[in-house]
């Protein structure tokens, strides 16, 4: 069975990118941080449906631990045919006066940083199993469209975008690396700030919002297509780049 990691699989697009990549046929490891319950509960689904499935608990700031959880899943699993990067922060809002070094800081060490690790790690496995692999990058409309007060968010996330681009160049031919990039994605069970909340819905093109479920057909493409293609970016927000 091909195997699929997603770093920061408990809840959210992160879970449905597992289960999703789990009803292709992939057996699935996954990394989580502070949502043990949805974790075990995700990994109970995916068990009683027949799939091999291991968990690890990490904090993806902080790069020998998130190191250690790709090991573990790969010990696991054995080697990742695709690993998807899913983990990250949506800082509050902060005018410029209350924007701080720390603050970005922290953006920068969940939303960027983690790749850098993600990638040294999984070109080690690729070397190891005498494999190629290929990476996809989950970034955010917040790369391409500038919030008010949400420096930390779009900065750190336009840096993520430019990272992959640039390890796509750097781990070529062995390792493809492509980004979903989502617009306004609905999250109904989570009632916190999303981008969702910061696009009129009457300025998306097909009219709704994006589900979760549209991301994961992205995903699905490039864990599956030729990899020749590197270095490129799908954006899943219905059309709303064309009109903003």
């Amino acid at each position: 069975m091909p195997v699929a990691i997603v770093v920061g699989g408990a809840r959210r697009i992160g879970a449905a990118i597992v289960r999703g990549l789990a009803d292709e046929g992939y057996d699935v490891g996954f990394t989580y941080h502070t949502s043990q319950s949805a974790a075990e509960k995700l990994s109970a689904t995916l068990l009683a449906a027949g799939r091999k499935v291991s968990t690890a608990r990490c904090d993806i700031t902080d790069p020998d631990a998130l190191t250690h959880a790709l090991h573990e899943l790969s010990s696991v699993l054995g080697h990742a045919h695709v690993v998807i990067s899913c983990a990250g922060v949506f800082p509050p809002a902060a005018a410029v006066q209350d924007l701080t070094e720390q603050h970005m800081t922290e953006a920068f060490r969940a939303n960027t940083l983690p790749l850098l690790t993600i990638a040294r790690q999984y070109r080690l496995q690729c070397y190891e199993y005498q494999q190629s692999g290929r990476i996809v990058v989950i970034g955010s409309l917040g790369a391409r469209e500038i919030w008010r007060d949400r420096a930390a968010y779009n900065v750190s996330k336009a840096a993520l975008m430019t990272l992959a681009h640039s390890l796509a160049r750097s781990l070529a031919p062995q390792i493809s690396i492509n980004t979903v990039a989502p617009g306004a994605i609905a999250q109904p069970l989570e009632r916190r700030d999303t981008d969702s909340s910061l696009v009129d819905v009457s300025r998306i093109p097909m009219q709704r919002y994006g589900e979760a479920a549209d991301v994961v057909d992205a995903v699905r493409y490039f864990a599956r297509c030729s990899p020749y293609i590197t270095g490129q970016t799908i954006v899943v927000d219905g059309g709303y780049g064309l009109v903003r």
